[in-house]
């Protein structure tokens, strides 16, 4: 069980714009913890679906399971050599409920491999309706062939808006 979290970098947006990345990260810590808030100005209510990438890394190598759940129904996807995580989980866009903005956090044990890296995610879309609220949870595989140094979103044919915010947390094991 991890002891201690550092926070390595934060962004608090304070404008809009279409991607966010950390990048040198440090390889001194055992896991990653990435969590942020984010809301798009995609017209959508349920907004849209965050591309993330590792390493600048847009290759086919990355692949994921993801369950969806909201006050209707479920859906399950599963996708093979992709180009980035897409977990198919969305940030609540403008045409949702106002100032609303979806929370996610992406866990990425032994983020300095070469070798395949397993990450996992949880994420809760909010809304005021049973339809745009929901739950999401996924797994996800990178296999690019070096340590994660770098970390990109990118809101396809968006803006994150003003307020989103992005943190990045190393674990160390005692």
């Amino acid at each position: 069980m991890p002891s201690t979290y550092t926070l390595i970098s934060s962004n608090v947006l304070a404008s809009d714009i279409t991607s966010v990345t950390f990048s040198s990260i440090p390889s001194t810590y055992t896991d990653l913890v990435i969590k942020y808030s984010a809301r798009t100005d995609g017209g959508s209510a349920v907004g849209d679906t965050c591309n993330i990438t590792f390493n600048s890394d847009t290759g086919t190598n990355y692949s994921r399971v993801t369950m969806r759940s909201n006050g209707s129904a479920g859906t399950s996807h599963i996708a093979a050599n992709t180009s980035s995580v897409n977990f198919h989980t969305n940030v609540n866009g403008s045409g949702g409920t106002s100032n609303t903005f979806a929370s996610v956090e992406i866990y990425v044990p032994n983020y300095t491999l070469t070798s395949a890296r397993p990450i996992g995610v949880f994420n809760v879309q909010e809304g005021n309706t049973a339809t745009l609220a929901a739950v999401y949870a996924g797994a996800s595989l990178y296999r690019g062939s070096s340590g994660i140094s770098s970390i990109t979103w990118d809101a396809p044919g968006s803006l994150f808006l003003t307020n989103s915010s992005f943190y990045l947390y190393g674990i160390k094991n005692s």
